[in-house]
């Protein structure tokens, strides 16, 4: 009676670690191999928002958890990933997407160094000829 006890026990305390790792992962994988795999690309893609710009298929938070269950279930609904790329942008805005489209605001963000880059050199430039045609 005490083997048969010292086995449960040790089974018990051996199997123990093994039941924690597989509480770690608690998603539904989508049944359809191709879609998982369009799954996954889509996660790539989506930026976790409480992260700092962590992709949501690394991250570990309850947002991201959410996000890639919400891509799951469009994607067994049937939608396409422009639709739900979409859908994304619309609730939570473009940042949501690592590449986002490149919207008027950002034009103005990287045009506005090259402006002022311009300007300088133009600035430089008047200096030095006024400076040349003083001496």
């Amino acid at each position: 009676m005490k083997k048969v006890l010292y086995y449960l026990v040790s089974f018990f305390l051996l199997s123990w670690p093994l039941s924690a790792s597989l509480a770690l992962s608690p998603e539904n994988h989508l049944a359809d191999e191709a879609q998982e795999q369009r799954a996954m690309k889509l996660f790539l893609e989506v930026r976790c928002l409480v992260c700092e710009g962590q992709v949501i298929e690394s991250s570990n938070t309850d947002f991201s958890f959410e996000m890639r269950k919400l891509i799951r279930q469009k994607i067994s609904d049937g939608q396409s990933d422009q639709k739900i790329r979409d859908d994304l942008i619309a609730e939570f805005g473009e940042d949501i997407l690592i590449s986002s489209n490149f919207s008027k605001s950002h034009k103005l963000l990287w045009l506005l160094p090259l402006g002022f880059a311009l300007y300088a050199f133009q600035k430089i430039r008047l200096l030095k000829k006024t400076s040349e045609s003083s001496e």
